[in-house]
């Protein structure tokens, strides 16, 4: 290990290793956006009217292009999610929202 450390390999692959984690979490996020907008109605110039974000920077986001942090949890709550909901495989978000529109579809039929 201390001549991974010495010569920089060790940090490499940590670094690597981080950037994979966060690539896969965005993904989850970005497609379970979608997901949301889609579950909705919401479009990307709705979620611009609600944050103040440049329709371009709602379809950039959608589409791979990295934005703020702060662009992105304003977008989750515009949806009504947080981050959190968000960050989760796509199969898990989807269980999600079936969950939170369950109760919805039972007050109704009351």
């Amino acid at each position: 290990m201390r001549e991974e450390l010495a010569d920089g390999t060790l940090v490499s692959e940590v670094r690597r290793l981080i950037d994979t984690a966060a690539t896969e979490r965005l993904g989850w996020i970005r497609a379970n956006t979608r997901t949301a907008m889609a579950a909705t109605g919401q479009d990307a110039v709705t979620l611009s009217a609600l944050t103040g974000v440049a329709v371009g920077t709602v379809k950039g986001f959608l589409a791979n292009t990295d934005s703020s942090i702060k662009n992105v949890v304003m977008i989750a709550v515009a949806l009504g999610l947080t981050v959190a909901d968000l960050e989760r495989p796509p199969q898990a978000f989807e269980a999600h929202l079936r969950q939170r529109r369950a109760p919805h579809a039972s007050q109704l039929s009351d």
